[in-house]
């Protein structure tokens, strides 16, 4: 059996190490500068199966014209989604549209996963970089750096924040699932690739082009552009895959915004 404050000292020290790293390397986005709850789920939605740039980028634009939950609650589902395009899997703005006029008439819930569309990964990044709460989202990068490093568990209570942050960007740059060894602050320790048996890496997105993602895409498009298009030489399967997610309605002969 080993020693448990042996364990716990190789692990905060190797946390340290991490953190040092990534208080040197971090990239640096825009929403870091806040703790606004409304904020970082907004970021944290946008992040998912989005590349970092574009998010970035959709973040800042989205920010500025709704700054609020309130601004955005006031919003129509169809400017929300219209807003969205280029982000992908749009049931996210109408979840974050959902959500955001549950809270602006009745709070912020407890847990934050009675929100639409708010897993536990959401929820724990909220509270970690939103509320500075000893939480530690957990997505595939995390949990490969805790299989790996910490496979006794990590505790981030000291510094929840700067932890969360650089245990995830760490995962995502160095304890890759092809890892930069080279580049890694604390080697020793580490169990490398071989850990990762209970965490293997999620399978790759099949392409966008010629998707059935594509082909609703289109769809929405289409009709957000216009307001409105005729049933007739529409892709009928995406279109009723779009209706049955509240993303558009189908009236008579014509498909139609949301709103």
């Amino acid at each position: 059996m080993r020693d448990q404050a042996a364990v716990t000292a190789a692990s905060d020290g190797q946390l340290a190490a991490i953190v040092s790293w990534w208080d040197t390397h971090r990239r640096e986005v825009p929403w870091r500068a806040t703790r606004d709850v409304y904020a970082i789920w907004v970021a944290e939605v946008m992040s998912v199966q989005t590349t970092l740039s574009r998010a970035v980028t959709a973040w800042e634009t989205w920010m500025a014209r709704w700054p609020t939950v309130e601004a955005l609650a006031a919003a129509s589902l169809s400017e929300v989604l219209a807003q969205w395009q280029g982000l992908g899997y749009p049931r996210r703005a109408r979840d974050l549209h959902h959500g955001a006029r549950i809270v602006s008439e009745t709070g912020w819930p407890e847990p934050l996963t009675r929100l639409p569309g708010v897993g536990p990964y959401v929820a724990a990044a909220v509270a970690c970089f939103a509320r500075e709460e000893p939480v530690l989202p957990r997505d595939v990068n995390v949990n490969r750096v805790l299989a790996r490093r910490f496979p006794d568990g990590v505790d981030i209570a000291a510094d929840p924040w700067r932890s969360g942050q650089a245990l995830m960007e760490f995962g995502q740059r160095v304890c890759r699932a092809r890892p930069a060894c080279g580049d890694c602050p604390a080697p020793t320790g580490c169990g490398g690739p071989a850990a990762d048996v209970h965490h293997p890496p999620r399978r790759r997105q099949a392409p966008y082009p010629g998707s059935f993602r594509e082909r609703r895409g289109t769809v929405l498009a289409g009709v957000l552009a216009a307001g409105r298009l005729p049933r007739a030489g529409t892709d009928p399967e995406a279109a009723a895959s779009l209706a049955r997610d509240g993303l558009i309605r189908i009236e008579g002969a014509w498909l139609l915004s949301p709103d």
